[in-house]
Order: structure tokens, then sequence, then C-alpha cells
């Protein structure tokens, strides 16, 4: 997949997911620069991989 320009895209979701998928996602990625676009980025690749099979 190559790495073009990024997309800023506005989405809702339930709180309570949200809420667990951040706790979840910052305890992975350490609050890096980025850390949720790129937890976010990679739920959708391992989502797009699931649906593929």
């Amino acid at each position: 997949m190559s790495m073009s320009k990024n997309k800023r895209v506005t989405i809702s979701v339930n709180n309570d997911i949200d809420l667990d998928f951040r706790k979840m996602a910052a305890s992975k990625m350490l609050f890096k620069t980025g850390w949720y676009s790129k937890a976010i980025e990679e739920a959708m690749l391992l989502w797009m991989e699931k649906e593929n099979r």
C-alpha cells in the first residue's frame, strides 16, 4: 500500500466504544504524536485484512 497524503475525516461512533478504543490505543501508542490517527488507521487495515479473507 502506498503512503500518500493523509485525509481528514469526520466520523460518529458510540461514545462507549470510542472511550474504550481510546483507552486501549493510548496505552499501546503511549500518547506519541498522532497516536489516535495511527490507531484508527491500524484498526482500519486490520478490518480490511479480515474482510478480504
